[in-house]
C-alpha cells in the first residue's frame, strides 16, 4: 500500500481484492489497514522518541561525571557530610538512614536524588527502583563478605560482614550470609565509620572527619629565572640628508624615521625588561635624548642639544619614549633655527639613552651546559670604475647586506645558539669596516669602521639592516661633509666584518608531562587501613550495580555439582560472592561503568582516551570526553525536535483517517436507507 502523507510502514499488508467483496467491506478494509499502517508508524516514532530520552539521560549522568571529575576538589578541606539521628547526608543527593529491624540488628536504606534505593534487610542488599517493589530474590545481593559500593561520584561505602551463621554449601546453595557489621563511607580525604550496625540500641554513628591530603599535588617545575643585567645602551639613529634646505627634515623626516626604526625593538620587550626599563628610568630622575646636526651652509657648523625626560604615570615604555621624541625633535628644530636661520643640512644624528638596567629571564629547570659557536669572516669588494654617483655606496650596502645575512642563515642556528649569538650582540656589538677608493683629482683612499650593538627585543634581520643602512649613510656623510670631497669618482668599494664567535646556554629537554596523569589520591586512613573486598559499581541509580563488567541481575555461573549446567539469579550471586577477597579500589575520580562503555562505543559511536583500559578515566581523558559528549546531546535532541514533528503529522494522519472512514461508513448507511425507502 503507499505511503499515507509520507509515513511508511514495515507492516505486512495484505493485498485486498475489491472484486470479491461489497464495496462497503473494501473501504472499511482499506481504512482499517491504513489505520493499523499508522498506528505502527507512531508506535515506532514514540519508541525512537524514547530511546533518544533514554540516551540523553545517560548522557546528563556522564556529563555530571566529568564535571566532578574536572571541578572536584582534590581534597576536603572541612566535612561537608552531616548526620542528624539516624540519617546520613552524603554529597551529590545521596543519604543512608536507619531503623531497628525488630530482629536484634538494623536495617538501613541508601538512596540517590532520583529516589532510587539500596534497601539492606535479612543479609541480603535489595536494589528497588523509584516508586517500585521487587522480588528480594530475583534481584537481592546476598551479603557474604566484605563489599565496596562505589557510588557515580566516586563515594566508597564498604560493607564490613561479620562471620556467617552456617558455612555456605555449594551442594545446596544455603548458608553462608552474614550481617553487616560496620560501614566505612570515604571520599578523597572525608571519611566516617557506622559500628556495630547489628546490634539493636548499641550502633554507634561516628562524626564524618578530614584528613591532610596522603599524597599532595606534586608538579615538575618546567621554567625558573635568572637575573640578565644589560650595560646602559643608546638607541642611535643616523639620516644623511644632502644638504636639504627643509628645517621638517629634522621633525618630520628624521623624527619618523627614529620611532619606527625603534618601535619594533622597544614594544617586542618582555614585559619584566620594559618594566625594569622604566623603573630605572624614574630612580636616575628621567631619560635623556641626544641630538647632533651638520649644517653646510655657507660655513660648516655643527648643533648639538640634549634634552632630559621623566615618564608619566601609567604610562608604557614606547608610550613614554614616542613622547620623548616628539617633545625634543620641536625643541631641536626652533633650536637650531634660532641658531643658523636659512640652512643646508647634511645629516642629523640622535641617540635615545637607555639606561643600564636588571630583569628577570625565564629560562628552562632543567640541566645546563655550554657551547661555543666559532666566528665568520665575511669580505666583499666591488668595482665601479670612477662612478660620480654616491647612492652607489647604498647599492653596494644593500649587496653587502644579502650576503651577511645569507652567512648567518648557513650557521643553521638552534633557537637556544640564536638566543646565545643575540646576546653577543648585544653585549660586545658588531664591527663593519668600510674602504672606499675615489679618482677624483688626486687619489683618495677612505676607510671607515663603525660598531653598532643590538638592542634585545631586535631581530637579527634588523639589526642588520640597520647596521649596513646607518653605516652607508655614515660613510658618505664622512667623505662629502667631513672631508669636504664633494664631486667623488669611486673607483672600489670594499666591506668587510666578522659575525663574532660566542658562546650559548644549551638546556637538556624538560621531561614530558605524563599524559593523563591521575588525580593524587588523597584518601582517609579509614579506606587506607580496611580492605574493599567485593566492589561493585553503581550503574545508573542504586537500583543498577555492576560487577566484574556486568550488571549483578546477569550474573552467571557454572553449576559446581553439573559442570554442564549453568546457575543464575540469586543463587548464582551466592556463588560469585562466597570466597573471601582483598580487592582495593583507589581511585579518586568518578569512572565508567560497562553499560556506559557499551552505549559510547556500540550505540552512540563515541571513541574516547581510556589509558587504564578500565574505565578508570584521569580527569583529562574525562574532559575529553566530555565534549563529545555534549556534541552527542545536542544532535539526540535535534533529532527528537524532528522526530516529534513526525509524530504528531503521523498522529494528524492517523486521526484524519479514522473521520475519513467514519464519514465514509456514514454516507454508505445513508445510501442504502435511502435506497430501502424508495423501494419501499
Amino acid at each position: 500500500m503507499n505511503n499515507v502523507n509520507g509515513v511508511n510502514t514495515s507492516n505486512d499488508v495484505t493485498t485486498l481484492n475489491p472484486a470479491e467483496m461489497s464495496q462497503q467491506d473494501f473501504i472499511a478494509a482499506v481504512y482499517l489497514e491504513r489505520g493499523e499502517m499508522l498506528d505502527s508508524e507512531v508506535r515506532r516514532i514514540i519508541d525512537e522518541i524514547d530511546k533518544s530520552n533514554q540516551y540523553v539521560e545517560v548522557i546528563n549522568t556522564l556529563i555530571g561525571k566529568a564535571n566532578v571529575a574536572e571541578y572536584g576538589d582534590t581534597h576536603y578541606s572541612s566535612p561537608t557530610w552531616q548526620v542528624n539521628g539516624n540519617n546520613i547526608l552524603l554529597d551529590n543527593g545521596y543519604g543512608l538512614n536507619f531503623q531497628p529491624d525488630g530482629n536484634g540488628g538494623n536495617t538501613f536504606t541508601l538512596i540517590d536524588s532520583d529516589g532510587n534505593q539500596l534497601i539492606y534487610q535479612n543479609q541480603t542488599l535489595i536494589p528497588v527502583p523509584a516508586g517500585t517493589t521487587v522480588d528480594a530474590l530475583e534481584v537481592g545481593i546476598p551479603v557474604m563478605n566484605d563489599m565496596t559500593y562505589v557510588l557515580d561520584d566516586g563515594t566508597e561505602i564498604t560493607f564490613q560482614a561479620g562471620t556467617p551463621d552456617t558455612a555456605f554449601n555449594s551442594a545446596d546453595f544455603s548458608g553462608g550470609l552474614a550481617d553487616i557489621t560496620s560501614i566505612i563511607i570515604t571520599r578523597d580525604n572525608q571519611g566516617m565509620r557506622i559500628s556495630d550496625v547489628n546490634v539493636a540500641g548499641g550502633m554507634t554513628i561516628g562524626s564524618p572527619t578530614v584528613e591532610s591530603p596522603t599524597d599532595p599535588v606534586t608538579t615538575q617545575q618546567t621554567t625558573t629565572t635568572q637575573t640578565v643585567t644589560v650595560a646602559a645602551v643608546s638607541l642611535t639613529t643616523f639620516g644623511e640628508y644632502g644638504g636639504s634646505e627643509e628645517y621638517s627634515t629634522i621633525d618630520e623626516t628624521h623624527g619618523n624615521k627614529i620611532l619606527s626604526m625603534w618601535e619594533g625593538a622597544i614594544k617586542e620587550k618582555s614585559a619584566a625588561e620594559q618594566a625594569a626599563i622604566l623603573a630605572q628610568i624614574k630612580s636616575d630622575g628621567g631619560m635623556s635624548i641626544g641630538w647632533g646636526l651638520g649644517e653646510s651652509d655657507n660655513t660648516d657648523d655643527y648643533y648639538s642639544k640634549t634634552f632630559s625626560y621623566q615618564p608619566y604615570a601609567n604610562e608604557t615604555l614606547y608610550q613614554f619614549i614616542e613622547r620623548a621624541v616628539n617633545r625634543s625633535k620641536l625643541d631641536f628644530r626652533n633650536y637650531v633655527n634660532r641658531e643658523e636661520g636659512a640652512i643646508d643640512i647634511e645629516y642629523v644624528n640622535t641617540s635615545i639613552n637607555i639606561p643600564g638596567y636588571s630583569y628577570q629571564e625565564v629560562i628552562p629547570a632543567t640541566d645546563k651546559t655550554t657551547g661555543t659557536v666559532s666566528s665568520r669572516s665575511i669580505t666583499k669588494s666591488r668595482d665601479f670604475y670612477g662612478s660620480e654617483d654616491y647612492w652607489s655606496i647604498k647599492t653596494f650596502s644593500d649587496d653587502y647586506l644579502l650576503q651577511v645575512k645569507s652567512e648567518v642563515s648557513k650557521m643553521n642556528l638552534t633557537t637556544d645558539q640564536k638566543k646565545g649569538f643575540e646576546r653577543e650582540l648585544q653585549e660586545n656589538g658588531y664591527t663593519v669596516s668600510w674602504t672606499l677608493e675615489d679618482s677624483d683629482g688626486a687619489d683618495n683612499t677612505y676607510t671607515q669602521s663603525y660598531t653598532y650593538r643590538m638592542i634585545s627585543g631586535e631581530s637579527t634581520d634588523d639589526f642588520f639592516e640597520r647596521v649596513m643602512e646607518q653605516s652607508a649613510a655614515r660613510l658618505k656623510s664622512y667623505i662629502n661633509f667631513s672631508q669636504d670631497e664633494g664631486a667623488i669618482n669611486i673607483e672600489s668599494i670594499a666591506a668587510s666584518s666578522t659575525l663574532p664567535g660566542f658562546t650559548y646556554d644549551q638546556y637538556a629537554a624538560a621531561p614530558e608531562a605524563e599524559e593523563n596523569s591521575p588525580r593524587p589520591n588523597n584518601r582517609h586512613s579509614l579506606d587506607i587501613n580496611n580492605h574493599d573486598g567485593y566492589i561493585l559499581f553503581e550503574a545508573g541509580g542504586m537500583h543498577q550495580w555492576e560487577y566484574d563488567g556486568r550488571g549483578t541481575g546477569a550474573i552467571s555461573s557454572t553449576d559446581p555439582n553439573d559442570s554442564s549446567s549453568q546457575v543464575s539469579g540469586y543463587f548464582a550471586r551466592k556463588l560469585a560472592f562466597s570466597q573471601a577477597s582483598t580487592g582495593e579500589f583507589d581511585n579518586t575520580t568518578p569512572f565508567l561503568t560497562q553499560k556506559e562503555k557499551e552505549l559510547l562505543g556500540n550505540i552512540l559511536k563515541i571513541t574516547y582516551p581510556d589509558a587504564s583500559g578500565s574505565g578508570q578515566l584521569t580527569p583529562e581523558e574525562w574532559v575529553a570526553l566530555k565534549k563529545s559528549l555534549i556534541n552527542a546531546r545536542d544532535n539526540l535532541n535535534g533529532s527528537s525536535q524532528i522526530q516529534t514533528v513526525q509524530l504528531q503529522r503521523a498522529m494528524q494522519t492517523y486521526n484524519q483517517n479514522y473521520e475519513a472512514m467514519s464519514n465514509a461508513q456514514q454516507k454508505i448507511y445513508s445510501l442504502l436507507r435511502d435506497i430501502i425507502s424508495n423501494v419501499k
